[in-house]
């Protein structure tokens, strides 16, 4: 991953880099938005990859540290490395130490979620909150690391669980967003060839943006969308989690 990609991927993302990654890498940045107007002080981004909104949300200024913590031997960190290595256990910073955690696609590849939020929230100040993103309409990946996809029952009940204070769940997108998802998803990897692949890269081509344009789930952070019902097909969940 070169560095002067990860804006185009993950910043101002275009169909180009697919049209159901585009769907997904859209939700996210609006979720991610909403934590830019909120985060300040001292920050951890665990499980950090290639940290694509690093740059973005230090550029409010409002940020003392960021550090990225991740596993090492990671195909990730050819260019980017992380500031700090853990075990996949322990997180190496003492009690009571940062304002915020970010944990971003990170959850469904741990697989004892209480184990993790727990250790998030020793890490936390009595006031620190953690920013999280999970699909909910993906297929496997980095596999055999897969182990969850939650719902926003499930996301409330773990939270409480590890003794967090307050939950917020909401939804990355909804039924547009994951029929984006699913087609393209389906055409690239179905093996499907010839006129019927065709038919559904043409359909995408004209109706993808228009799809999701009019999804009111599209990570949303506004109370009258937070009520998930039966029926509903939320994309993706994000939120944030009170110490």
């Amino acid at each position: 991953m070169k560095i002067d990609n990860i804006d185009n991927l993950f910043i101002d993302p275009t169909p180009k880099i697919g049209y159901g990654l585009y769907a997904i890498r859209k939700s996210l940045k609006k979720a991610v938005d909403d934590l830019r107007e909120k985060i300040s002080g001292d920050v951890a981004d665990l499980g950090c990859g290639i940290m694509p909104y690093k740059k973005y949300l230090q550029s409010t200024g409002k940020i003392n540290r960021y550090i990225g913590i991740d596993l090492e031997h990671s195909d990730y960190h050819n260019q980017i490395k992380p500031d700090l290595y853990w075990d996949g256990f322990i997180i190496p910073i003492s009690d009571n130490s940062l304002d915020w955690v970010i944990v971003t696609e990170f959850l469904e590849h741990y697989f004892d979620t209480n184990h993790i939020l727990t250790e998030i929230r020793r890490v936390l100040k009595p006031s620190g909150k953690v920013f999280f993103t999970v699909p909910f309409i993906f297929m496997f990946h980095e596999a055999p690391f897969d182990y969850h996809r939650f719902t926003p029952f499930s996301i409330e009940k773990i939270f409480k669980n590890a003794l967090y204070d307050e939950v917020d769940v909401y939804a990355l997108g909804g039924f547009n967003h994951s029929l984006v998802i699913m087609i393209s998803l389906w055409n690239k990897k179905s093996g499907e060839r010839g006129l019927t692949r065709l038919f559904f890269k043409l359909f995408l081509f004209f109706f993808s943006k228009g799809l999701l344009n009019r999804d009111a789930y599209s990570a949303s952070n506004k109370k009258e969308l937070k009520l998930f019902n039966n029926y509903n097909m939320p994309s993706g969940l994000w939120g944030y989690g009170h110490k």
